[in-house]
């Protein structure tokens, strides 16, 4: 018997915008490293981008890297590993994003034990405030970019910077300038040379989409751009990628389906009786008496996947609410006549995509529609 809910992957369609969003960017002499994230160290997601032609695949985490095995692709860890995962993190990344040089020795001591050479790319917070050296402090940066250099087992992949995550910094062609004043600075004064100069992530695409691209930036960190297709700058569909038909506000992606099965149909109020106190998120709630609507519940709860994420296929259905291990949808004005044992498909934001891959409960299937 099949498990639900179920999330449905499809990977013929995850290629195909891979293989788009290279081609863009290979135009203006960008690579692309495709980040596989979201899908915690899931193979077949991988395995879609380089069939789309992307030819390293990160992962944030030390753990998912290696549930990638062995692809035919270089290994990137985007998140520096914690003191105790250095030796872990050195046996399978190919290249491991730094914040800063403390970390350094230990990775090449590991390296040295383990006989593997280590690419590492120092990070640069250019405002965003989440991980690097701070731009203003260049002196730091040329320190850890020439213990690189002296270590015998450690490489220099790139200089790297981050936007559009903790601090809501946007990637501007002014600090995207900035930030390469910085590395031909270094490269001056320590006679090095970047191979990458990592500018961002998907919502860097903004930039070459209106022509202000940084000159000498020549990397993107992409996830979110071959999965959903969407500039999450300007929030609107890319041209040439498969991507939702629903308003753009959903964030949403027909290439991941989430299937729930109905457990409960009824008839209720819209509104509930008795003296109102905290749900079961000790939240309080407001509720607009609308009359009696038919509804159904569903067997997958907040602990599956946030409902806030969460899009229906069939548009004439209202998700109202969840708790813990349930939904509740409102079915009354579809013109489907829901029952007991029906599913319920919904396409997916990408932290509703990010819960449903991180729980045990929702079964993966992957499909090349």
């Amino acid at each position: 018997m099949k498990k639900y809910p179920c999330l449905q992957i499809d990977l013929k369609g995850l290629a195909s915008n891979s293989r788009v969003e290279v081609d863009l960017f290979a135009k203006h002499k960008i690579h692309v490293m495709g980040v596989n994230k979201v899908f915690c160290g899931m193979r077949e997601p991988a395995q879609a981008m380089i069939d789309g032609k992307i030819d390293t695949v990160a992962e944030s985490r030390v753990e998912n890297l290696k549930l990638l095995g062995p692809i035919k692709a270089k290994k990137c860890l985007l998140r520096a590993p914690g003191p105790s995962e250095v030796e872990a993190a050195v046996a399978v990344a190919d290249i491991i994003l730094l914040p800063d040089g403390d970390l350094l020795s230990r990775i090449a001591d590991a390296a040295k034990n383990q006989n593997r050479r280590i690419e590492i790319m120092p990070m640069v917070d250019m405002g965003d405030l989440r991980e690097g050296i701070w731009f203003e402090d260049e002196s730091a940066i040329a320190e850890m970019v020439s213990s690189i250099v002296a270590s015998s087992n450690l490489s220099l992949y790139g200089l790297g910077t981050n936007f559009n995550c903790f601090g809501a910094i946007k990637p501007t062609q002014e600090n995207g300038d900035h930030f390469v004043r910085i590395a031909r600075s270094i490269e001056r004064t320590l006679r090095v040379q970047f191979q990458y100069l990592s500018g961002g992530n998907c919502t860097s695409y903004h930039l070459l989409k209106k022509g202000i691209w940084p000159e000498g930036i020549n990397q993107i960190r992409s996830g979110g751009l071959h999965q959903y297709g969407i500039d999450f700058v300007d929030f609107e569909y890319v041209s040439g990628f498969i991507h939702s038909s629903k308003n753009i506000q959903c964030v949403s992606s027909p290439l991941f389906v989430l299937s729930a099965e109905v457990n409960e149909i009824s008839k209720k109020p819209t509104a509930p009786v008795g003296e109102p106190g905290l749900d079961a998120f000790l939240k309080p709630k407001q509720f607009a008496d609308r009359g009696v609507k038919r509804r159904a519940i569903l067997a997958m709860g907040r602990q599956d996947v946030p409902s806030d994420g969460m899009w229906p296929c069939d548009s004439a259905l209202q998700v109202l609410g969840q708790s813990s291990d349930h939904t509740i949808v409102e079915t009354e004005s579809s013109l489907r006549s829901y029952q007991v044992g029906d599913l319920i498909d919904f396409e997916l934001d990408y932290v509703s995509l990010l819960f449903a891959c991180n729980s045990p409960s929702v079964r993966k299937v992957f499909v090349s529609s």
